[in-house]
Order: structure tokens, then sequence, then C-alpha cells
């Protein structure tokens, strides 16, 4: 049976179990795995936890900046990258060297190998620096951690954003578009994200976009080159498959439909599905199962590394897609910020701030009369925020304050129980 990743560290000396059991409590709240908790906390540095994986899969390991071959990258394209969580990393003849959060995944292997056409050699990285890597390569976007992976830091637009008036300004419909043109602001993109990288290449003579990373694209080779070609030869690769077993396709919804959502939830139901969760996404659905049976759309932020960002919604307008690129940075006015500082839920209509802005364009545009926000505390601070509202023009019932602060509650307890079955 293979070792836990917690388990090799600490019989290898490097880690205190003491870090182990501190990042099992923070993988239960804010998901990942549990070598991204540990370097978070700064229980383990990135070249140590790398060591450790290529223990544990018997796999070569990297680690570092790694910027990719252009010419591998143009191999893959972005779909099976997102997919797999795999980057094309160095091409040499039929040889594909790949950087993968899991070497031994025998279908992601095969699918690389395939569109490929190339002998695939996969190297284990942290999962943090794979979700760095696949930002520089291919724009994808993957959870934003307290890690310092190169990440510039989330802030306000430096524009005004409302018009000379009372602080106490509450936003209203008729004025909400025009002050979020005025701010300059799109729905929520992630800063610090770069251009995607493949496509610029692939094109003769393009222009790096401004926010492209220039030492991706001056450079002909990644560093460590020599040494990845010696691990090349060393060992066999994932050779093509001549053909590929594809799952049966899902039923396409109607035209202009989306997929149904899940059924509503009672209370008394919710409180009975967070007993024993097994799985941490669960909590969220179980959640906003009961939300949607008393509002029109719901939000839970997860706070950390000095943001609130989406985690899971259910309403109106609302998407994967848009739940995670909502981003909120903390320490600027706004609901979500006043709900961690205060460790207080909110109810009342939304003030004119730059923040409360955001958060109304992340979730489809729209003002409520109303919203309601709860805090979820654990690890001895607020680690999400629930945000519910009526909809466009809509009323909350304060009503319904209490019982989703019972279900606060059992969401920090549901954190202990998936916490404590891991250690």
């Amino acid at each position: 049976m293979q070792r836990r990743i917690g388990e090799l560290l600490v019989e290898e000396g490097a880690c205190a179990p003491e870090g182990v059991r501190q990042a099992l409590q923070n993988q239960a709240v804010f998901g990942g795995r549990l070598g991204t908790n540990l370097m978070e906390l700064g229980a383990v540095s990135e070249d140590v936890l790398a060591f450790a994986l290529g223990r544990q899969t018997g796999s070569p390991a990297l680690y570092g900046d790694l910027p990719p071959d252009p010419k591998a990258l143009r191999l893959l394209d972005r779909r099976l990258a997102e997919r797999w969580d795999v980057v094309p990393y160095l091409l040499a003849e039929r040889r594909l060297a790949v950087l993968a959060r899991d070497p031994r995944d025998l279908r992601m292997l095969d699918e690389v190998a395939f569109a490929t056409g190339k002998s695939v050699h996969a190297f284990v990285v942290p999962e943090a620096r794979l979700w760095r890597t696949l930002n520089r390569a291919y724009g994808i976007a993957r959870e934003h951690r307290g890690l310092d992976m190169g990440r510039r830091a989330l802030a306000p637009a430096p524009v005004p954003v409302a018009p000379a008036g009372a602080p106490g300004d509450l936003i209203d419909e008729a004025e909400f578009n025009d002050l979020y043109a005025k701010a300059g602001m799109t729905v929520t993109p992630p800063p610090g994200e770069l251009a995607a990288l493949a496509p610029a290449l692939a094109t003769p003579g393009a222009a790096a976009a401004p926010a492209a990373d220039p030492a991706l694209l001056d450079r002909d080779a990644p560093p460590l080159t020599l040494e990845v070609l010696e691990a090349l030869t060393a060992r066999p690769g994932h050779q093509p498959p001549t053909a590929l077993e594809r799952p049966a396709p899902e039923a396409p919804h109607p035209a202009g439909r989306a997929a149904a959502e899940p059924s509503a939830l009672s209370f008394g139901d919710a409180v009975r599905f967070l007993e024993g969760v097994d799985e941490r996404d669960t909590i969220a659905r179980t959640v906003l199962r009961y939300a949607r049976s008393r509002f029109e759309r719901a939000v839970i932020l997860t706070v950390h590394g000095g943001e609130a960002h989406g985690w899971a919604g259910l309403g109106a307008g609302l998407t994967p897609d848009a739940v995670h690129r909502l981003r909120l940075p903390l320490g600027v006015p706004g609901v979500v910020d006043t709900v961690v500082a205060t460790r207080a839920p909110f109810l009342g209509p939304l003030p004119r701030t730059w923040s409360n802005i955001r958060l109304l364009k992340g979730l489809g545009g729209g003002v409520p009369r109303s919203a309601l926000l709860v805090p979820v505390l654990a690890l001895g601070r607020v680690v999400n925020v629930l945000y519910a509202d009526a909809g466009r023009g809509g009323l909350v019932d304060g009503s319904d304050l209490g019982e989703l602060l019972i279900l606060a509650g059992r969401i920090a307890q549901s954190y202990d129980d998936l916490a404590g079955r891991a250690v």
C-alpha cells in the first residue's frame, strides 16, 4: 500500500507531525492536496515536497520555476491541459516530457500520448507549482492560495467608482452599470494572470500580450534540460495508444438552457446531510441546495490569503466559471470585508462601494433591495462567507437568518469531522 505523503515526510524527518495535523485541518477547509497546505503553512519547502512526491510515486520530480519549451506547448491544446492538470514541458524528437500532479494516471498518459503522437514521460511536480505553470502557459486559473509562487497581489482598481455624495449611499439598479463602466472593470478577472502562451507562439511574428511573462517567450529551452533529457533516456516512455476509449457523450441540453439545478433541500434535510459528510464539495452543495429553497441566488466564498474568492454558487445567471472568477480583496470597504472583520452576519441593502459593485457584477448583475451574508468560523477565524439575495429588486426575509447561522455552525463541525477522518 502506498504511503501517504504526510506519513512519508514525517518518517523521513522532513516535517513535524504537528505540521501535518495543521495541514490536514487546512485541507478540510480550503481543499487542495496535503502538500499544498503544508507549503502554505511553511511546514515544508517546495524542493522537499517535490522529492517526497518523487519517492511516493516512483517518478522523477521537478520543482522551482519551470518555463515550458514553446515547441512542447504547441502539441497540447488548452482543453486537455485543463482536464488533466498537465503541462507539456520539453520536446526531444519523439519524446515529450510533461509536468503532472499524478504521473501514474494511465488515462491521462493515454490521452496526452494519443493527442501528441509522442512517447510521454511524466514528471511529478507539487500541485501549487503545477497551478502556477498552467496559469502561465495556458491562462488556466486554479485555486488562489496564500503561496508566493510569483502571483501579484490582488488590489482594487485605483479609480473612484462612486460620485460625490454621502458615504452611506446605496447602490440602485439605475446607476449600477454606469458606476461599473466608470471603474473600467471586467468581470472579476484574476489580476496577475498571464496571457495564454501557446497561441501567441504559434503565430509567426505575433507580438506577446502585454501581460505575458518575457522570460517564457524569450527562452528557447527550459532549465534543467540536460537532467531532464537524461531522465527521459533512463526509462521507456508511455507510447501512444492506437485508439482511445471515449466516454459516452452527455445528452445535450436544449438550446439556450443550462443544466438543471439539483433539487432544493429543507432545513432538516440539510442538517442531516451535513452529518458524516465525507467530501468537502458536498458541504457546499448541501448548503446551497438549502439556500435555493429560500433565495434567488446564493454563493459561498472562501476567505483565504487576503481575499474572498468564489467556491460554489447556485441561482439565476450563476455558472461555475463565473463563481470561480469572483475575487474580492479584504481590507477594502464592502459587505464581505465587514462580515469578515466583525465575524457577524449582515442583513440589509448594499452600500455603494467598489467591492460591492464588483460582487454584484460577478453574480451576473442585478441589484437586490437587500442581501444576507453569514460568516463561517473555523481555525479561529472566518473561513467562508455565505451570500444570499432575492435577485434583482428582491427583499430578503430576515427570518431566514437563524437557520443560516445554525448551518454555518454545522459547516464548521463538518470541517472538523473531515480533518479527523484524514488523520
